[in-house]
């Protein structure tokens, strides 16, 4: 492996002023940087990034926390965050917690053994006082969807206008007269602001009364098919589910026992993931700008790691509502809509 001083023995300097060539620090005269710059290039010198993080107290790493990587929900937003910090030649670390708060305690102490530089946590069980290793480890924190802790910048979708939106529809428009709501766990924000927002909603419209019964579940496609049979003994006609993984799975469960949708249960969902629009009959739901939610961690992250003393922020992007067919509604295939991994 080609070494500073291998570059600075060719060029008759110390190792100090290849150093400072090299990273573009003062001190170094314009023409033997470049020469400098030159016979690094020729010989394929390759910066040891390790040592140089000794110096700059920085690895060029960050770590990315998510719940569920199989969820094409938190897909997205890691997607999002990798197309930003690739281009500032940083690093990522990917720490799926499988939706369990050992595991998040235990990669939240493993993060800040490796020293990164910053932290994107997309957490459904953490507390503020859980984040403190960071915090003694001068570890930058970036919360997603939930906001941990007001002394951490957090993004976030507003889960709430989009539901409002969601049940709205479909109670003025498709006519839902009974409804059940599937959720996820009670004790996640993201759930607690959908929830409430389906009760505000109801409660505007004169229908509370129609909403029979909220079921809490392991929220992914498992989940939503084992609580079918539990809901349809309410017999509603329309469902609400927290996610569309969950929508999905409630889909299947009527389509193997012969239940119509949405003739005989309505059912609407929540994210837009790709398959919402895939399914035989597409899914109305509501759409999340997941890939640039990632980006906008990733660019908040990145700002706080270069200026310590920006203050924490709140950055939040508003949803759509996307109407489709499972809740009776008329619906046209367009296979040229925009690309679900670029909104």
């Amino acid at each position: 492996m080609i070494s500073i001083k291998d570059i600075a023995q060719s060029c008759g300097v110390t190792p100090a002023t290849v150093s400072r060539a090299l990273n573009g620090q003062k001190g170094v005269s314009d023409a033997l940087r470049e020469k400098i710059l030159s016979i690094a290039e020729e010989v394929g010198y390759k910066k040891n990034q390790l040592a140089a993080g000794l110096i700059t107290s920085r690895t060029n790493m960050i770590g990315l926390l998510v719940p569920d990587i199989t969820n094409p929900y938190y897909a997205f937003i890691a997607k999002g965050v990798s197309s930003i910090v690739e281009q500032h030649g940083i690093g990522m670390l990917l720490c799926n917690a499988d939706r369990s708060a050992t595991n998040e305690l235990r990669f939240f102490q493993m993060l800040c053994n490796y020293k990164v530089d910053g932290v994107i946590i997309i957490s459904v069980t953490a507390k503020k006082e859980d984040l403190l290793p960071f915090k003694n480890s001068n570890i930058k924190v970036v919360c997603v969807d939930n906001p941990i802790s007001k002394d951490l910048s957090c993004v976030m979708n507003d889960n709430y206008s989009g539901v409002c939106d969601l049940i709205e529809h479909m109670v003025t428009v498709t006519k839902v007269k009974s409804l059940v709501v599937v959720m996820g766990y009670p004790d996640v924000y993201t759930n607690q602001q959908r929830l409430r927002a389906c009760k505000d909603t109801l409660e505007k419209l004169g229908s509370s009364e129609i909403l029979l019964k909220t079921f809490f579940i392991e929220p992914d496609y498992e989940g939503g098919y084992q609580v079918t049979p539990e809901l349809l003994k309410l017999e509603p006609d329309a469902v609400f589910a927290i996610n569309d993984t969950v929508a999905v799975g409630i889909i299947a469960y009527c389509h193997d026992h012969g239940i119509r949708v949405p003739e005989d249960l309505k059912v609407a969902g929540y994210d837009d993931i790709g398959i919402a629009s895939m399914i035989s009959v597409p899914l109305t739901t509501v759409h999340q700008r997941k890939f640039v939610l990632g980006q906008a961690a990733a660019r908040q992250l990145l700002q706080e790691i270069n200026d310590p003393t920006r203050e924490p922020s709140k950055v939040e992007l508003f949803p759509k509502l996307v109407v489709r067919a499972s809740c009776g509604e008329e619906f046209e295939r367009n296979f040229k809509s925009k690309d679900q991994s670029s909104t």
